[in-house]
């Protein structure tokens, strides 16, 4: 276990009890992802162009699958990292018993918070500063090391890089279609000024 793993989790940890606000951390930790859930739906839902809903709503749940389902959960059947909780037997917030590098909500959120940079600049913003404040209270609440958060960020940042440039990149997908309507119109103006 790398010293500053541990000192970093025992500031946060610390300054959560010294705070006296449990129950804060414990919305942030536990309930403050469906509101993450929630907003990336309603952009989806507010999206008049269906090619484009359709769009958004695969990248996400495939970017997601990639990073939760399948390469977290690989990393975590070859390699047991004890919940800090446990490791340093300390009494958590809430208790979570799955080995914790990396952090399943890290990896999920971060996944959902990057492809919402596809539809609204903003709102990637405000999930991923939502994200942010559900991954320290995991830290403050006793459920991860900082390094469970910090490995779970960088897969869900591989899985999106993995389907933004090289499976689903939307330029060719999204953006190629309307580029042929643009041209077909372009043509259609020019045959009829002929």
């Amino acid at each position: 276990m790398f010293s500053l793993d541990i000192s970093l989790f025992y500031f946060l940890f610390n300054l959560g009890q010294s705070l006296k606000i449990n129950w804060l951390f414990i919305f942030f930790a536990s309930y403050l992802p469906y509101f993450i859930g929630f907003a990336f739906l309603y952009l989806i839902y507010k999206t008049k162009d269906v090619k484009k809903k359709l769009y958004y709503f695969s990248f996400a749940v495939l970017t997601s699958i990639l990073s939760l389902a399948l390469i977290t959960q690989t990393i975590r059947f070859f390699f047991h990292h004890l919940r800090p909780f446990i490791a340093l037997n300390l009494t958590p917030m809430i208790v979570d018993n799955s080995w914790s590098f990396p952090s399943g909500h890290s990896a999920f959120f971060f996944a959902v918070a990057f492809s919402t940079f596809l539809i609204s600049k903003k709102w990637g913003w405000i999930l991923t500063g939502s994200t942010i404040i559900v991954v320290i209270s995991r830290i403050i609440v006793g459920v991860h090391w900082p390094s469970d958060i910090l490995g779970g960020a960088i897969v869900a940042y591989i899985s999106f890089a993995v389907f933004y440039y090289w499976l689903l990149p939307p330029q060719k997908i999204i953006f190629s279609s309307e580029n042929k309507e643009k041209d077909n119109s372009k043509d259609l103006a020019l045959i009829q000024e002929k």
